[in-house]
């Protein structure tokens, strides 16, 4: 098995070769999914990750969130402790800023969600594997901070470039509960539906 290192440059490299007008069309037949799925739709409040680089478009799924009534929620990094911190997010427009990680994130006047009040999170990762462990981007902002959501579910989001067979874990990693893709979703661990790659894409 390839290391971590290896693994997300080949795949953000596959990632980047993407033509803008592809991962467009591929962005938007994720977000189909993902927003049709029950558990997003039952849900209130939904924490979704703020695109950076070539990452698969959310800004427009967030648009969609706040439009069907959703309370939206986007992670503020904070560089000195690599933690995040959810934040309410009512116009895309203005309550995005520059973080530190130059990646958009919720301005100061975002207030701050409670842990416990948020039922849905959308996940990314630099690659994806079929039994739903991720590799990230080398901080472990999500590694630190899934483990503190025990209710919620989790949800991977990416492109299906992005998805390798396996990816080097330890026991203490936690899989997402689902993965969405431009290809559909594949459920894990008990899901009501039986787990099984691309199995809503048909």
């Amino acid at each position: 098995m390839e290391c971590k290192s290896d693994l997300r440059r080949a795949v953000i490299l596959r990632r980047d070769a993407l033509a803008p007008g592809e991962s467009a069309q591929c962005s938007a037949r994720a977000a189909e999914h993902l927003l049709s799925l029950p558990e997003v739709q039952q849900a209130h409040t939904v924490m979704f990750f703020v695109t950076f680089g070539s990452e698969i478009d959310t800004v427009p799924m967030i648009f969609r969130a706040l439009r069907d009534g959703k309370r939206v929620v986007a992670p503020r990094a904070d560089p000195i402790r690599w933690e995040l911190t959810p934040c309410q997010v009512r116009d895309p427009d203005c309550d995005f800023v520059l973080g530190a990680h130059h990646i958009r994130e919720p301005a100061a006047h975002c207030p701050a969600i409670p842990l416990d009040e948020i039922e849905v999170v959308i996940v990314p990762a630099a690659v994806w594997a079929e039994d739903g462990y991720r590799i990230g981007y080398g901080g472990g902002y999500y590694d630190r901070f899934l483990p503190r959501l025990p209710h919620a579910v989790k949800i991977g989001l990416g492109l299906e470039v992005q998805v390798v067979g396996e990816v080097p874990h330890q026991e203490h990693d936690l899989p997402v509960d689902m993965l969405v893709t431009d290809a559909g979703v594949r459920r894990f661990r008990g899901s009501e539906r039986p787990s099984g790659a691309n199995q809503d894409a048909q």
